[in-house]
């Protein structure tokens, strides 16, 4: 299973072709978001109706939309406790979302590099930090 940030999914909707590229390598995965990254995506928008089209969108092309659940709370926690530990912290938002992936057993996709690539948190759980030119 793949779990895709927000940065990911404004990357495929702007077309960039190494994302695209590298991301064509976890076809044969489920693909999923967090429905933290859902509300994200509905952030950007003005009106109930554009947040409705573009929920059907993220339904139409993600496997699943995980939902945020007691089980994945207490991952963040435990994920948070375990970073703080290494000197190494998440805006709520990421950890939340990074929490979301780990719970459920996937890899967390993100082109977010100055908050995941770093030691401690790929020791922790599995994550693929897209890079691009």
């Amino acid at each position: 299973m793949i779990t895709f940030d927000r940065d990911i999914i404004t990357k495929l909707i702007e077309g960039n072709e190494q994302i695209i590229g590298h991301i064509e390598g976890y076809s044969g995965e489920e693909w999923t978001i967090p429905a933290l990254v859902a509300w994200e995506s509905y952030e950007s928008y003005d009106s109930r109706t554009e947040m409705v089209r573009a929920q059907n969108k993220l339904q139409s092309e993600f496997d699943r939309i995980i939902a945020f659940s007691d089980d994945v709370a207490l991952e963040a926690a435990y994920l948070d406790e375990r970073l703080q530990l290494q000197g190494v912290s998440l805006d709520t938002v990421d950890l939340l979302n990074l929490a979301t992936a780990y719970e459920d057993g996937g890899k967390f996709v993100t082109h977010n590099k100055r908050d995941f690539d770093k030691g401690p948190l790929h020791d922790l759980a599995d994550v693929d930090v897209l890079y691009t030119e």
